[in-house]
C-alpha cells in the first residue's frame, strides 16, 4: 500500500513530496526528519484511500504531561563494577 508524504505551507496547496513510499515506518520517519528539517507540517497520507495517517508538526509544543513524566523518570546509575549480575560465594 502507497503511502504519500505532502508538506503543507502557511499558504496554498499542499505539495506532495517525491513518490510514494511502501512502509508506513519509513514514511513517518522521512516526514519526521523533513518536519524538523524545514520547520513546515509534514503528513504522511494513505494513497488509496487518502485519509490522514500522521502529522508531524515541528511547532508544536509537547503536552506538559508528556514533559513531566519525561522527567519524572530515575534512572539509576551504573558504576563500572555493577554488571547487574550478581554473585553469591558458597563457603
Amino acid at each position: 500500500m502507497p503511502y504519500v508524504l505532502k508538506e503543507l505551507p502557511e499558504n496554498g496547496e499542499p505539495t506532495t513530496l517525491g513518490e510514494p513510499v511502501h512502509d508506513i515506518i519509513v514514511a513517518k520517519v522521512i516526514a519526521s526528519r523533513r518536519a524538523v528539517r524545514t520547520q513546515r507540517v509534514t503528513i504522511v497520507i494513505d494513497g488509496a484511500s487518502g485519509i490522514e495517517l500522521a502529522r508531524f508538526d515541528p511547532t508544536a509544543a509537547p503536552k506538559a504531561s508528556v514533559t513531566r513524566m519525561r522527567a519524572d523518570v530515575a534512572v539509576p546509575a551504573k558504576t563500572e563494577s555493577d554488571s547487574g549480575i550478581s554473585i553469591k560465594k558458597s563457603g
